[in-house]
């Protein structure tokens, strides 16, 4: 009797299942939506449809303009580093010009000194007939004056006159009157 009753029960728990499957297909079949739903559920559908398309070709116009800007960056940062080895390139030049305009000036200044020592050990009358010997082979009255300035600058300077007094003294600046003391002892050797 057990087994009658587990039978019996076995088979009404099969027949609910099936009906119960059966009712909720017929619920959830299409053709009992109404087609008011239908038609709405399609018009939501197209919308997504519309609005992905729309944020796809927004994404893609902006990939576009983040390459440009990309490229642009680059471009620019290309640039500020060769203007950066120019930059370096020239200030490497403008040192290694500074130190052979260093030297050069130590070198002039050298020279320099020894023909001040050279003015200081002549007497007046040797620039004199330097100059004499110069003026009559040029016959010009430029050579003369120049002859005779150069003479006042190494006389001013054996006196111990500074360069920027004589300068200042003589209306010429200082490159002049060491260009002048320069060309006094070239004349002496």
């Amino acid at each position: 009797m057990a087994y009658i009753f587990s039978s019996a029960a076995l088979l009404v728990s099969i027949i609910s299942f099936f009906v119960i499957l059966f009712y909720v297909k017929k619920c959830i079949s299409p053709d009992r939506i109404p087609p008011e739903t239908r038609q709405e559920v399609a018009n939501i559908i197209n919308e997504i449809d519309r609005i992905t398309d729309r944020d796809s070709e927004l994404i893609e116009d902006r990939v576009k303009k983040l390459k440009a800007l990309m490229e642009d960056i680059d471009r620019r940062i290309a640039l500020h580093e060769k203007q950066l080895d120019n930059y370096k390139s020239a200030e490497y030049a403008g040192k290694k010009l500074d130190r052979e305009k260093a030297n050069a000036a130590v070198e002039a200044y050298r020279e320099l000194g020894k023909n001040i020592q050279a003015v200081k050990s002549f007497t007046p009358q040797q620039p004199a007939v330097i100059l004499a010997e110069n003026a009559a082979a040029d016959d010009e009255p430029a050579a003369i004056y120049e002859g005779l300035n150069i003479k006042k600058v190494a006389e001013l300077s054996a006196a111990g006159v500074p360069a920027h007094e004589i300068a200042k003294r003589l209306h010429k600046t200082v490159s002049e009157i060491e260009m002048d003391l320069f060309l006094s002892s070239k004349q002496q050797d």
